[in-house]
């Protein structure tokens, strides 16, 4: 709760009577609006005790709520997969690449998993590159959303990100130099990657933000429940005697008998257990309507957390393919992350001597990548598409077998149809090598 709510809370309870006379004792109203300033200075992104207090909800969600630590954890499964690697074809990037994944302070295989789950906690991840003087490579660290106090823009373009300042727990606040903006000569740059990011804002916003109150509320239903169904073993024994004997029935049985026990009585008087009927099943379709605002937010479908429900392979298979590609669109901006810094990371050891500089920022070019499908059924599907296309395309080539610009657009179309196009100018090499004049 924010001061500004408290405050609400607090004059709330003040009778009416009394408001008038507080209002007038007060130099300016109480209120907490523009104490805190946006990180960046733009109305679209939020306070900085907003972003501690969204970082801190889904930090703390995370570790308690096991709904929230799947949801983190089934992101970075398909995103990271079995392995991902990343090569070069131009030989010193390749070799930079091994040495820098593989760099005992670096170690990126054992990271990848904490910065996807960061990046979906977050919304945000700040990186450091620190370079080592005498070698120039780069070592990765982070610093956590919740730490960054301030971003500073360029003025003519806010998009163009040139320091972020760090929070200390005394003094002033670190600040870091943009590797977009570095000179060369810094012994550490920062990068940013957000997601989910408003347009006219710098910080991205956490998977788990839209979540949050109904994984709240539904926690609080469940304990709610477990709490009344361990009441619910709790009874009481109702026993009826005759009116002149009440007083007497009571001192016998001030103390209950104990589970086991054997009782004699007369045929005047009755015992009745009374236990409280919770109604149970009443629940049960407000915490499915609660589990069905977590599911829409995250985006994945109820099986993929282990309810069945009345789905069937044809529905289940159907409610994937949103999903899929929501997460194949993640995965592509977490491999452009991984380029990204490998990129900065060169250009710092190139800056120091060490290697030649790159001259292009196309990262299609740059690297080479392998890693995991989103979806294997599609590999069968595409396959498939592919195979019944070159049949068809074979009985083409038949009719018109010296047309090379069909057979061109043919090997064109295959390729693209087993998800795998080609450039024009590796489709041209294809074609010369086919018809060698």
């Amino acid at each position: 709760m924010n001061m500004k709510e408290q405050w609400t809370r607090f004059w709330n309870r003040v009778p009416p009577g009394e408001r008038s006379r507080l209002s007038s004792a007060l130099p300016t109203p109480v209120t907490d609006e523009g104490a805190w300033r946006s990180l960046s200075g733009r109305a679209h992104d939020h306070n900085f005790a907003a972003v501690q207090e969204q970082y801190a909800d889904a930090l703390s969600a995370w570790r308690r709520n096991p709904l929230a630590w799947r949801i983190t954890a089934i992101t970075s499964d398909y995103i990271l997969g079995d392995h991902i690697l990343i090569s070069s074809p131009l030989r010193n990037l390749r070799s930079f690449i091994a040495e820098f994944w593989n760099h005992p302070k670096n170690r990126l295989d054992n990271r990848l998993e904490a910065m996807c789950d960061e990046l979906t906690r977050a919304g945000d991840l700040f990186v450091l590159l620190f370079r080592n003087q005498q070698d120039g490579m780069s070592y990765i660290r982070f610093v956590t959303k919740d730490r960054i106090q301030r971003i500073e823009t360029a003025p003519n373009d806010w998009e163009t990100e040139i320091a972020y300042y760090e929070t200390q727990d005394m003094g002033e606040p670190l600040r870091w130099q943009s590797a977009h903006t570095a000179k060369g000569d810094e012994s550490a740059v920062m990068l940013h990657y957000a997601i989910n990011r408003p347009l006219g804002a710098l910080l991205g916003e956490s998977d788990l933000s839209s979540m949050l109150p109904w994984l709240l509320r539904y926690a609080r239903m469940l304990e709610d429940r477990v709490r009344l169904h361990w009441a619910v073993r709790s009874f009481l024994w109702m026993v009826t005697v005759p009116g002149n004997r009440i007083r007497e029935k009571q001192q016998q049985y001030a103390v209950p008998p104990e589970s086991g026990s054997v009782v004699i009585k007369d045929e005047g008087e009755t015992w009745q257990a009374v236990a409280p009927d919770l109604h149970a099943s009443d629940a049960q379709a407000d915490l499915k309507a609660v589990r069905g605002m977590i599911d829409a937010g995250s985006g994945y479908p109820p099986h993929w957390r282990g309810e069945a429900a009345d789905a069937n392979l044809a529905t289940a298979t159907a409610m994937q393919a949103p999903t899929e590609r929501h997460l194949a669109r993640r995965q592509q901006y977490f491999l452009f992350i991984l380029q990204d810094i490998i990129y900065y990371a060169y250009q710092r050891a190139a800056q120091s001597g060490r290697l030649p500089t790159l001259r292009t920022t196309d990262y299609a070019r740059l690297f080479t990548i392998q890693a995991p499908d989103i979806s294997r059924t599609d590999n069968e599907s595409l396959a498939r598409a592919a195979k019944l296309l070159a049949e068809t395309f074979d009985t083409l080539v038949r009719q018109f077998p010296d047309s090379d610009t069909l057979a061109r657009l043919l090997l064109d179309m295959t390729f693209k149809a087993s998800g795998n196009p080609l450039p024009d100018d590796l489709l041209d090499k294809i074609m010369a090598e086919a018809n060698p004049q």
